[in-house]
């Protein structure tokens, strides 16, 4: 059967050219009006020529190119949980050997860099909990469908948390190309033959691979569009601390972004310095000769040289820019610079180059002076905590008389620990300490070939999520995904917040989660 150009009909809006693949099963048109419209799949009534459409064939259905469909459904919003949405995934354990694997994700047909882009957001408790209160901008014609973006990336999320099976992110994976047609791409049919394993067999053909720092950035980007109204929680949910405000806030701009002070300064002439403040997402470590460590990738990250015009010399000159980071935020994300595009051969070719990276990262060499100070009260009482693991004798913290016990989960036991942010800042870091909870890797030679995975941290515990197939590993094989060879490297770091435990407080249940 073809692939007809139809106009759906929904209320006053319409919706010209929608593309209607009759070779593909119904779910994937449904998910595409899931991403013009904001009606879910399971409220919608979609009236052809023949029948109204069911979910597993189109038979009995007539089409053809400019035929007018009627779509019936709400978009009446599913009401908030009064318990924000954790992750379930992994329950806790009473004996070692109780281990449960959290799900993975079905790939879909070289979708691997899409899912372990997701798997690295969902391992953010925060993101999950303000997925469930947020409000989306609303979907239009016109508009680039950045709600039903988000709204596909919260119904997943909430399948994460309450599934032990693979998850398969069929709706996601609509609303993500309708948002990012780039990413919609078909493979040729030998490409096809070669894509990731685990392809769902109600794809025809598999899709392109793509970047997974490019998924991840536009999901990054998405999720700034929305906002959480504290009018509409404050009452009915209990939220963790860094949540209460009184005054709408983006979870990205709180808890992922951060900002840097700069200084550029011209090296041709004495014109006066100039100073300016911006945000960031992510640092980037560039796989210069020198860089070995991923510390020296970002010390080098911050320091340049720039080529502009001097309104002084009236011709271009060299400027020297140097920054330093003025905010801290609670989840840090570091990208590996691993891919350049080869001109003879046009492929983003890769850097193989080992750079090491710690499990636990300081960050406070490279703060401004003030931020430097306001670091200093809680960088103290982390002294004053290794002190105690140095002297078990004087130790007055029933935990940390236990090193390979698993440690309570700050999000259900938050009285337990210091307060990681600011009173002043929610979701920001106010020690400058910071634990690895993610690693987004790839395997093969370029971007848009070979194999993304995504690596994760949960209850102390790592997880490999290889699509659909999720094994615990070790922190030892962590840290063999500093590259050097054609194993796995990491491409993207996330970095989440070190909790640092109260002096004199006993575990009031007598067991660990």
């Amino acid at each position: 059967m073809p692939v007809y150009k139809v106009n759906v009909k929904w209320q006053k809006n319409k919706y010209s050219n929608v593309e209607c693949n009759t070779d593909e099963c119904p779910e994937l048109f449904k998910a595409l009006l899931f991403s013009l419209t904001g009606i879910p799949p399971d409220r919608q009534k979609v009236m052809m020529p023949g029948g109204i459409l069911g979910d597993e064939n189109y038979n009995g259905i007539k089409l053809k190119d400019g035929i007018n469909i009627m779509l019936v459904g709400s978009v009446d919003e599913i009401p908030i949980s009064e318990t924000p949405c954790l992750d379930d995934s992994i329950v806790a354990h009473s004996t070692e050997d109780s281990i449960k694997l959290p799900p993975g994700l079905v790939n879909l047909g070289n979708t691997c860099y899409m899912n372990a882009a997701v798997q690295l957001l969902f391992s953010i408790p925060e993101l999950r909990i303000a997925l469930q209160i947020c409000r989306f901008p609303q979907t239009s014609p016109d508009s680039p469908n950045l709600g039903s973006l988000c709204e596909s990336l919260k119904f997943l999320f909430n399948s994460l948390s309450k599934t032990e099976n693979p998850v398969t992110p069929l709706l996601f994976l609509t609303c993500l190309h309708s948002v990012c047609p780039q990413f919609a791409a078909r493979a040729s049919s030998s490409d096809a033959s070669k894509s990731s394993p685990g392809a769902l067999s109600m794809v025809s053909r598999g899709f392109e691979q793509q970047d997974a720092s490019e998924c991840w950035t536009e999901l990054i980007r998405a999720l700034q569009s929305s906002k959480i109204d504290s009018q509409v929680y404050a009452s009915t949910v209990s939220l963790p601390p860094s949540f209460l405000t009184t005054s709408q806030w983006n979870p990205v701009d709180r808890f992922l972004t951060g900002q840097l002070s700069c200084k550029l300064r011209c090296t041709e002439s004495d014109e006066p310095e100039t100073d300016s403040l911006e945000t960031f997402t992510q640092l980037s470590c560039f796989m210069h000769q020198d860089v070995k460590y991923l510390i020296t990738g970002i010390r080098n990250g911050l320091t340049g040289n720039l080529t502009k015009h001097s309104s002084l010399l009236d011709r271009n000159a060299v400027y020297k820019r140097e920054s330093l980071i003025s905010r801290l935020p609670a989840y840090l994300c570091i990208h590996f610079v691993r891919f350049f595009y080869k001109e003879d051969k046009q492929i983003n070719a890769k850097i193989l180059k080992d750079v090491k990276f710690p499990l636990t990262l300081d960050m406070h060499e490279f703060c401004t002076p003030e931020l430097q100070r306001k670091l200093l009260p809680m960088r103290e009482k982390q002294r004053l905590k290794e002190d105690e693991v140095a002297n078990p004798s004087s130790q007055t913290n029933t935990f940390k008389s236990k090193p390979d016990s698993v440690q309570p989960d700050p999000f259900q036991n938050p009285d337990l620990y210091e307060p990681n942010f600011f009173a002043d800042d929610p979701g920001s870091n106010n020690s400058g300490y910071y634990e690895l909870q993610g690693v987004l890797s790839h395997q093969g030679r370029t971007s848009t070939s070979g194999h993304y995975v995504a690596w994760v941290k949960k209850q102390g515990m790592w997880f490999k999520f290889d699509d659909d197939r999720v094994s615990q590993v070790t922190s030892e094989d962590i840290l063999r995904l500093s590259g050097g060879g054609d194993w796995h490297c990491a491409y993207i770091l996330l970095y989440g917040p070190h909790f640092i435990m109260k002096n004199a407080c006993n575990d009031p249940s007598g067991s660990t989660v």
